[in-house]
């Protein structure tokens, strides 16, 4: 894959137009609050964290987390805003950074529909090594039908694969949604509308347990 701009560079632009002010989360942790109660006693990984809206609200619930990002300028307005939280910058093509088996729950919200599917399945089974068995994965990623932010337009890469104005994305199917978790026990999948952003975003919520 050859990108136009490093990725690094495409998001440190990105973080760089918006506006520095502190997130806002929407509420679709609250579903998992029994999960994250047993296990308190550790630190839950925030893959992709952007500009830290789920870190928020952990950090607001009162659990641990590890904000991750590859973007730095992400990460210094986690830092400024959520100065609890324990940040990482790392690209997640590159592996996770952490021993295998270290952690009870990850949460990659809207961060796993950037790369190719072999890619996406690359990082997934990193996701599986770094889980606890038992360990959870909460995540969102785009659907088919989010045709406000580029579902089936610009450049195809690859089936559900766009180029988009300089930006790689993947948008999902459940057929695709349940081929990507074949070998974890699905809890939860859901396809619905978020509000969080100026204009509404259609998205897959996915909660699967390592098995």
């Amino acid at each position: 894959m050859i990108y136009i701009n490093s990725q690094k560079e495409h998001w440190n632009n990105e973080y760089l137009k918006q506006s520095f002010n502190k997130p806002e989360y929407d509420f679709w942790l609250d579903r998992y609050k029994d999960i994250f109660e047993k296990s308190k006693d550790t630190t839950i990984i925030d893959l992709g964290c952007g500009r830290g809206n789920n870190s928020l609200y952990l950090v607001e619930n009162g659990f641990r987390v590890i904000s991750c990002d590859i973007s730095d300028v992400a990460i210094e307005r986690v830092k400024t805003y959520i100065p609890e939280a324990e940040t990482m910058i790392f690209d997640m093509q590159d592996g996770l950074p952490f021993e295998s088996e270290s952690s009870s729950i990850i949460i990659a919200d809207l961060c796993l529909h950037y790369f190719t599917w072999n890619e996406t399945k690359k990082i997934l089974q990193d996701i599986k090594r770094v889980l606890k068995n038992g360990g959870h994965l909460l995540c969102r990623v785009n659907s088919t039908k989010d045709t406000n932010y580029g579902a089936g337009q610009g450049s195809k890469i690859e089936e559900n694969y766009y180029e988009v104005n300089g930006s790689y994305k993947r948008f999902f199917d459940r057929t695709h949604i349940e081929k990507l978790f074949q070998e974890w026990d699905l809890k939860y999948i859901n396809e619905y509308q978020m509000d969080r952003y100026k204009i509404p975003k259609l998205l897959w919520e996915v909660a699967a347990v390592k098995v």
